[in-house]
């Protein structure tokens, strides 16, 4: 199927949730249109590992940004917030790198310029909510309770 179950423990008895999957929806001409499940190993066939993580350019920003705005300064909550999603992308790219490289050490010769990672030309992939390969943006939910981020 198009989704992905992900569970607590080896034996896989019961799922702690669900990510939906959405298959690549533009006519290209291709005889296999992509979804991020055909990138994991199908129920029953081997057992499968997916990395989650969330990353942040900084607690109480959006507070600041408010502040920001209720003062008039918008130029300011501007750039605040645009600060803040690129230190967020950034850090989201450096913990990638660690488990490419590290952490689960499938790619543990990576050197790639910026230019190349840029280009995701590296081993993997990166999916997240509310982008191309995961649209909807309701998993986003489904990522915060799995990883428990109100703890």
């Amino acid at each position: 199927g198009d989704d992905i179950e992900v569970y607590a423990n080896e034996q896989r008895d019961k799922p702690v949730c669900k990510f939906y999957g959405l298959r690549q929806q533009l006519d290209m001409g291709e005889t296999t249109y992509w979804c991020q499940s055909d990138f994991i190993a199908p129920k029953g066939e081997a057992p499968d590992y997916i990395a989650a993580f969330a990353c942040t350019g900084g607690l109480g920003c959006h507070d600041q940004r408010k502040i920001f705005e209720d003062k008039g300064e918008i130029d300011r909550a501007i750039l605040l917030e645009a600060v803040a999603d690129r230190l967020a992308e950034a850090f989201a790219e450096l913990i990638h790198k660690k488990i490419r490289t590290t952490l689960w050490g499938y790619a543990p010769d990576e050197n790639l310029s910026l230019e190349d990672l840029l280009k995701v030309r590296y081993q993997g992939i990166r999916p997240a909510p509310g982008y191309p390969s995961q649209p909807d943006h309701r998993e986003k939910k489904t990522l915060w309770d799995l990883l428990d981020i109100d703890r």
